[in-house]
This record gives structure tokens, sequence and C-alpha cells, in this order.
């Protein structure tokens, strides 16, 4: 199973009205202030699910998840937060060609759409919005992908994260990252 980095989801003040790079995306999310170092719990809960083209043994599993929300706690150390946010930026750029469409944060909330495409995983549209402080986050994420050489085919899934700084870190978690 895959760790759920803390999702602390944010950019600047959009002064203009066209597409953003992932690069300037990144630039923006630069100038926040850096999340504070401590433990965090996490809940992502899916809230949406329409997968028309997929197997009907997927959707069962999928429709099983929706609604369950566990929470997963981690530690935020010093270092991971002096990277910000700028490395979640990096991550989506490695997955392919994507534009923001939307890309503003104005008194902590966020409000961003997210267009993607790649020859092996087809068109994507991500919108995110949400609150977020430097001491957790409140994200409403939605992806709706077309691809249909997929398993999944056409797809749309709804989530919701909520992140929330509960205290520092146990002393044998210091070291992880």
């Amino acid at each position: 199973m895959r760790r759920i980095e803390p999702v602390l989801l944010a950019g600047c003040n959009q002064t203009d009205s066209g597409p953003k790079t992932v690069e300037e995306a990144q630039q923006e999310a630069a100038k926040l202030d850096r999340p504070v170092p401590g433990l965090y719990s996490q809940t992502m809960k899916i809230t949406k699910l329409e997968m028309p083209d997929a197997p009907p043994e997927m959707v069962k599993q999928m429709q099983a998840a929706m609604g369950q929300s566990e929470p997963t706690d981690f530690c935020l150390t010093e270092e991971m937060a002096k990277e910000g946010f700028e490395q979640m930026f990096q991550e989506i750029e490695n997955e392919g060609e994507c534009t923001y469409d939307r890309f503003d944060v104005s008194g902590g909330k966020l409000d961003a759409l997210l267009q993607c495409e790649s020859k092996e995983q087809g068109k994507g549209t991500i919108t995110m919005s949400g609150n977020v402080t430097s001491q957790g986050s409140d994200v409403t994420v939605e992806i709706a992908t077309v691809n249909p050489g997929a398993p999944m085919g056409n797809s749309t899934i709804g989530m919701q994260m909520v992140s929330k700084r509960i205290g520092g870190c146990p002393a044998e978690k210091q070291s992880d990252g």
C-alpha cells in the first residue's frame, strides 16, 4: 500500500486569467508559508464514483471503499516542511503534459483546475477546492479521465482529503521521511 503523503495543496493569488504551467504553479507555491512540522492525521473519503466502462468487479471494490475513511497519521519533519508545497507539483509534472487553467488561493481557499494529457493515460481533468492552512487542509478533488483503452475507461472519481496537525512528532518518528 502506498504511503499517503500530506495533502496540503495550495498556491498564491492568480493575477492573470491565462493557463499556468506546472512550473509556474511551483513558483507560486514556493511563496506560501511553510506547513508547520509535526504529527498530522489525514482521512481520505471517496465521495463520487462514475465508471461506466470498468469491469463490474473493479466497480464493486471501489464502491465498497466509498464512504469509508480510516485516519492515517504521518510525521511532517522539519526537513519536509522546508520543502513546502513545490514537491507535490513535481510529481504532477512527471505524469504527463499538464496545464493549470485555474490556480488560485485567496484567504486560504484553494480553487484549481488542471488539464493533463499523456499517450498512455489519456486525458484528465482535475479540479481541487477547499481550505488550506499551515496546520492542515480540507480539500475536495475530482478527477475525470477519458481513456477508452484503459481498464477503467472513462471515469469520474471524487474524494475529500482532510489533514490536521494534531501535535508534535513522537521521538521515534522524527527520522521518518
